[in-house]
């Protein structure tokens, strides 16, 4: 019996505690790929924040800074139409005031490109005079379109002329426009270091919050799950055992079918070894049935007359013995 109940036991595919142990494993991998999905979205969104919010910075920076100096910036071309150009003489000064100027912002290099991606501004004074020619986000400005783009920098000069290194900055073109004429383009290097760091926080704080939230929830469900584990598995048992309960019982069952013959006159039965059986004999031998004899009412009436004719003949064999002969004296 216990052989056949371990057989029919849940196996692991079935188990409860199996299925116990594959949702806590799902669980487990949920919560993961939650915290990993979470983390990642709210640094894309805090990131996209702050391009977005030093975009629109540089913008208005840029356009306060070609406002201010837009008479030393700009110069007639030969046609008459504006262009920019920045006189060797009011270089010193120009630089002067937008370091200054500069200095409230987290802005750490400016350049200003003229129509022909030629740099004629820069507080990296190395590099005036070079052309840009190749870079698609300052064509773009030049076709009057703003563009930012994180980058980061290995080596870069700040505006008091020291070398800061790996530094993440947004890089932002913002175009020059006279009236409705782009004439040139302002590149800026915003310093988001400490922005990144607040978003290393933020996330941080956040995945952490939501682990505590998920593990209480998943917890919860994980004690409610067991419970209900534990009583299917109870259950599992219980109708185990009884199942081997009933296929026993049916085994031990024994079925008496087809023809059998049985005399007709003393009601004896035959059995398949030519053997004659009391029909008693032969039904108990082959069902779990018992008999308790008892007498019917119409075999005690036939019975009780076969008795009185039989005392009646007892008593006349009786009359017959003890009566005189004839001729005895």
């Amino acid at each position: 019996m216990l052989s056949r109940t371990r057989k029919l036991l849940p196996d692991y595919k079935t188990n409860p505690s199996s299925l116990l142990l594959l949702i806590t494993w799902t669980a487990g991998a949920s919560i993961a790929i939650i915290l990993t999905l979470y983390g990642l979205t709210i640094h894309r969104t805090i990131s996209d924040e702050i391009i977005r919010d030093a975009k629109e910075a540089s913008v208005k920076v840029c356009n306060a800074l070609f406002e201010d100096q837009k008479n030393e910036l700009i110069t007639p071309g030969t046609e008459g139409e504006a262009k920019l150009r920045l006189a060797p003489d009011a270089f010193r000064r120009v630089d002067r005031h937008y370091r200054r100027f500069l200095s409230n912002f987290e802005i750490l290099k400016i350049k200003i490109y003229d129509s022909q991606n030629t740099i004629i501004y820069s507080t990296d004074a190395k590099i005036i005079g070079r052309g840009d020619s190749g870079n698609k986000l300052l064509n773009r400005a030049l076709r009057g379109e703003v563009h930012s783009k994180l980058v980061k920098k290995e080596k870069m000069l700040d505006l008091s002329d020291e070398a800061r290194f790996n530094v993440e900055v947004v890089e932002t073109y913002v175009p020059i426009k006279v009236g409705n004429r782009v004439i040139g383009a302002f590149e800026t290097y915003t310093d988001v270091v400490s922005s990144y760091e607040q978003i290393s926080r933020i996330v941080l704080t956040s995945v952490l919050s939501l682990t505590v939230i998920l593990l209480l929830v998943f917890g919860l469900s994980y004690l409610i799950i067991k419970k209900a584990v534990v009583l299917l598995k109870t259950a599992q048992q219980e109708l185990a055992v009884k199942v081997v309960q009933l296929e026993t019982a049916l085994s031990e069952v024994k079925n008496l079918q087809g023809i059998i013959p049985i005399c007709m006159h003393c009601k004896k039965i035959r059995d398949d070894k030519e053997s004659w059986h009391q029909l008693e004999q032969y039904i108990s031998q082959h069902t779990e049935a018992h008999f308790s004899h008892g007498i019917c009412p119409e075999c005690f009436a036939a019975e009780m007359q076969t008795i009185k004719k039989r005392k009646s003949l007892d008593t006349a064999d009786r009359t017959d013995t003890t009566a005189p002969s004839p001729g005895m004296s």
